[in-house]
């Protein structure tokens, strides 16, 4: 029988620095996005690559693509299961709402339009318009609703706790009570479940396509992993798992995803150029990388999770400056960074070492931008 356990009543300060570490790494991908010739992004240069900088790029990218965001809904559905057992369902969405609408209309109104014609250029015409005259021919076209730009993240996210509150008000979410942590036998069936649903999206949406600027291929990842941080909060779960279990899957996962990838990209035809095999539809390109992805996802978030939790469960005084304002350079860092990446344009060194510059710069620049000015802004404050 699940004992009820006691509420945890202090902030996780291993969350708050896997949170603002998951963050920086958002940055760090969009300015690989900026030089290399995988993704999408307001701002890219396009430099001609060899073979082996091409696949350092795509084997990173891969790697964060199948990580980052999935662990970012793990948390949001862990924190968003305890907001609604301490405020109820009506406070949990007031508070999501004004925390997650607010920023998501003022990206979409105002951040994003005022990026893409000043900062990256991409609002640009022949002749040239004001920004005002760009701004009604994108809104009066729709063009402005697929103008989210990172803060997909809290569109998608809006429409998960929407869910998830009225899945409360039928029934109730209680208080956490230990639970058996799952078995490897259990995660491998969750990821099976999630990788079969990806596969699936990949058949009805290939080649990246997106609704409202979330790519459909991609998104199964999302509530699922919103399930387990919901899972882990009530079966009191990120106490339980134990170090060596959280180291096993860290190793183990790192090495196995490492190997399965690089089997999927050398047999798969991806040296020889032919990709269009591993963006969805009936290949075993396809359905292995989203077992790749799916598999990835899961056992490096729980080996994330105790890592964090057995070694950076502290705060000083930068961690703590850190964690404050990772949810405002999640908003504002695409201006910063475009700007970072902009001022390099012309610096004649390899895309790599523009990469890694404009990844430090970015980050570093970004919290400053937030922290010392952006959340000093009356009003600002509170939404970032």
């Amino acid at each position: 029988m699940a004992q009820p356990v006691r509420p945890t009543t202090h902030r996780l300060l291993y969350i708050d620095n896997l949170r603002w570490s998951a963050i920086s790494m958002v940055v760090v991908m969009h300015a690989a996005v900026t030089y290399s010739p995988f993704g999408s992004w307001y701002y890219r240069e396009h430099p001609p690559l060899g073979l082996g900088t091409r696949v350092a790029f795509a084997a990173y990218q891969a790697l964060q693509h199948a990580v980052s965001m999935g662990l970012l809904f793990g948390i949001a559905g862990y924190f968003a299961a305890g907001m609604v057992a301490r405020r109820g369902v009506a406070g949990f969405l007031k508070e999501r709402l004004y925390r997650l609408g607010v920023p998501l209309l003022l990206y979409i109104g105002l951040i994003g339009p005022l990026t893409e014609y000043y900062v990256a250029g991409s609002w640009w015409s022949q002749p040239r318009r004001s920004f005002t005259e760009d701004w009604l021919h994108h809104a009066s076209n729709g063009q402005l609703l697929d103008g989210s730009g990172p803060l997909w993240f809290c569109l998608v996210l809006l429409l998960f706790s929407g869910c998830f509150a009225l899945l409360c008000r039928f029934r109730p979410i209680g208080q956490p009570s230990a639970r058996p942590v799952p078995s490897p036998a259990a995660v491998l069936g969750f990821v099976l479940a999630m990788s079969a649903v990806t596969f699936a999206a990949g058949l009805l949406a290939p080649d990246g396509r997106t609704i409202l600027n979330i790519a459909i291929h991609d998104a199964p990842q999302y509530p699922f992993m919103f399930a387990a941080g919901v899972a882990a909060w009530r079966g009191d779960w990120l106490r339980q798992i134990s170090s060596g279990a959280g180291r096993r899957w860290l190793v183990y996962g790192l090495a196995g995803s490492i190997a399965l990838w690089a089997a999927i990209v050398v047999f798969g035809g991806a040296l020889e150029g032919r990709l269009a095999d591993y963006g969805g539809g009936w290949h075993w390109q396809a359905a292995g990388m989203d077992f790749w992805r799916s598999a990835t996802c899961a056992s490096l978030s729980l080996g994330l999770v105790v890592l964090n939790r057995d070694l950076f469960d502290w705060q000083g005084p930068v961690t703590r400056f850190l964690s404050r304002n990772a949810f405002g350079v999640y908003v504002l860092h695409a201006p910063v960074l475009i700007a970072v990446t902009r001022a390099m344009h012309d610096w004649s060194v390899a895309p790599q070492w523009k990469f890694l510059l404009a990844s430090l710069t970015g980050v570093v620049a970004s919290f400053l931008v937030v922290g010392l000015l952006a959340r000093r802004v009356p009003g600002l404050r509170a939404v970032l």
